[in-house]
């Protein structure tokens, strides 16, 4: 056991000594609840100093500075965890993800983004029903399947499963793969057009293939029948759970609907909602004039926004185009793919909007106030949306609505500097920023060696001024910063591989700060978050390994000892089974 909550005469073992007039400045009225010792405290604040000692009062931080200073300010009912020189961070603040809709994913049959043919996918899915097969009367549900290459078709589902309808959702995001079933159940056919947004995959004679991409799913899951309510918070909760076990205390869900915000706003009203989160309007009707946009948008923000400090919505979610890999190409490009052999092609990937449009409705939820995210993978949707918040802020100015472009998988050089001359926020994945099959069989070979040097180019931006943020997209990848901090470092899935554009590489500093200051900034929330300062909300997690000295390619092997949300306990290590660190505070 690395530390203990006991008395405060009974284990300080020194002398109280006389408080710095710095520490005096910051003691507060009441002693304080819990004192924090001997750590290495990275407050993550604009001088990125590191203190000895912490101290909190209900759900703010009331003091930091040395140990003797802040020691001084304990009372008789002030507990003491030692951290013995372990890492204490702020918080970190996942950017962008999905955890309301990723949460219902847990338990299901999963093929771990592992590309394979037919018949390893067949043997894995036979084992998935052997061992559960769920509720006969509900869709049978397969997830994170590998797109890259894939060529399932309805027809080869029927040989797995053709009693029922059976889905399998790619990891990606954007693609899904229907059997027979499933298609009768959706009341899809071949005379069904392609949604606005969206395409069913056809073969040579115009029969449906059983591939919907992108908003084509909304046709598959409007016909799901859909689990209770009190099964999707339980699964909920049991994500978030996940999520502080590796530090995550606030989140950013960037694709929200009424029922995805009513599930937080369950958990808030039972007092369980332990996550800060900020919801994402999301635009589901791309015909939709901007002016609606901006009306709907502001009835879902007052509808969902509970509490400013743990369940708003005041963000608007766009999607200017869709993922890049062979065969979906839905990502939009400045100029065509090449085929198979290198030749250019006559595809630059579909327009969700035209230029017009996307410069109205940017404009429109701008000046409404909201924050605009944009998912934009190919460089030519990133060029479109830096021109809607272009147009935006000619008709606008600059309101400090935080505006973020997320993913950035391809970004043309000539665009860099507008990140920062714009003020848009770079919101990475760069847990996805290595050499694997994504990137070497579905991308590379179809954009040509010249392009494909600014494939994730977090160092090209930041160089250029942007602001980096970091999100991981779940479920579309793993949640866990360490995997993507260390990837940002390396660019590498592990040591000895090859390093995808080192060139374009970050710090450990700057990965930590994506998590942590600038993700606060991003969601308009480093008043009260993402480092450490008296007065903040008492957001913190400590290591069990000192971070700032680790070999780059050790970092995924932190692990967190304890997370506090709001002051109060919400996930503790245990090793051989006892806790690492007694709970301080109780739930």
């Amino acid at each position: 056991m690395r530390s203990s909550c006991v008395s405060i005469t009974a284990t300080l073992g020194f002398t109280m000594g006389l408080i710095s007039a710095a520490a005096w400045a910051q003691a507060p009225a009441d002693p304080p609840d819990i004192i924090f010792l001997h750590g290495k405290i990275h407050t993550q604040n604009a001088q990125h100093e590191v203190v000895e000692a912490l101290g909190v009062r209900g759900n703010r931080i009331v003091a930091i500075g040395t140990d003797q200073s802040v020691a001084t300010l304990a009372g008789p009912k002030t507990r003491i965890v030692d951290l013995k020189g372990e890492v204490m961070l702020p918080g970190f603040i996942d950017a962008h993800t999905h955890p309301a809709d990723s949460a219902q994913m847990l338990g299901k049959c999963s093929l771990d983004d592992k590309a394979a043919p037919f018949e390893k996918i067949k043997a894995r899915i036979d084992a998935c029903l052997a061992k559960n097969p769920g509720d006969p009367k509900r869709w049978y549900e397969v997830v994170m399947v590998n797109p890259t290459g894939n060529p399932l078709t309805a027809r080869q589902l029927d040989q797995i499963l053709s009693s029922r309808p059976m889905v399998l959702e790619g990891a990606d995001g954007h693609t899904d793969w229907l059997n027979s079933a499933a298609l009768a159940a959706a009341h899809l056919d071949n005379t069904t057009p392609d949604p606005r947004g969206g395409r069913l995959e056809r073969d040579d004679a115009g029969n449906l293939s059983g591939v919907l991409r992108d908003d084509a799913m909304l046709l598959a899951s409007a016909a799901m029948p859909l689990p209770t309510p009190e099964e999707e918070t339980a699964l909920l909760r049991k994500a978030f759970a996940q999520m502080h076990a590796v530090g995550i205390t606030s989140v950013q869900d960037a694709d929200d609907d009424d029922h995805r915000m009513s599930l937080y706003k369950r958990l808030y009203d039972e007092k369980r909602l332990d996550m800060r989160v900020r919801g994402s309007f999301r635009i589901l009707d791309l015909h939709s004039r901007s002016a609606d946009v901006a009306t709907n948008a502001t009835e879902f923000r007052r509808k969902w926004s509970i509490d400013p400090d743990f369940l708003r919505a005041d963000a608007v979610k766009i999607y200017a185009d869709g993922v890049i890999e062979y065969p979906s190409q839905t990502a939009t490009l400045l100029a065509p793919y090449l085929d198979a052999a290198g030749r250019p092609t006559t595809n630059r990937g579909p327009s969700y909007f035209s230029p017009k449009e996307l410069n109205q409705i940017v404009a429109a939820v701008d000046a409404a106030g909201f924050t605009v995210h944009i998912h934009a993978i190919g460089d030519g949707a990133v060029r479109a949306s830096l021109d809607a918040v272009e147009a935006a802020r000619r008709q606008n100015g600059n309101l400090d609505n935080r505006d973020q472009i997320a993913h950035l998988e391809l970004v043309d050089p000539q665009d860099f500097p507008r990140f920062k001359s714009l003020a848009v926020i770079a919101n990475f994945q760069l847990l996805w920023a290595l050499h694997e099959t994504y990137i070497d069989k579905g991308t590379i070979p179809y954009l040509g060696p010249e392009r494909s040097r600014y494939l994730y180019p977090a160092r090209s931006l930041q160089d250029a001024g942007a602001t980096i943020a970091g999100g991981s997209d779940w479920g579309v990848s793993s949640f866990d910063p360490f995997i993507a901090i260390e990837h940002g470092i390396t660019r590498a899935e592990r040591r000895g591989a090859p390093r995808l554009l080192p060139e374009q590489a970050l710090s450990l500093q700057d990965m930590v700060d994506a998590y942590t200051r600038n993700a606060a900034y991003a969601l308009k929330q480093e008043k009260t978050t993402g480092s450490l300062e008296v007065g903040k909300f008492a957001d913190l997690i400590a290591l069990d390994r000192d971070l700032f000295a680790l070999d780059a390619y050790d970092v995924h092997k932190t692990r967190v000892l304890f997370t506090y949300v709001n002051g109060r306990e919400v996930f503790r290590a245990v090793v051989g089974g006892k806790a690492v660190y007694r709970s301080d505070t109780a739930l």
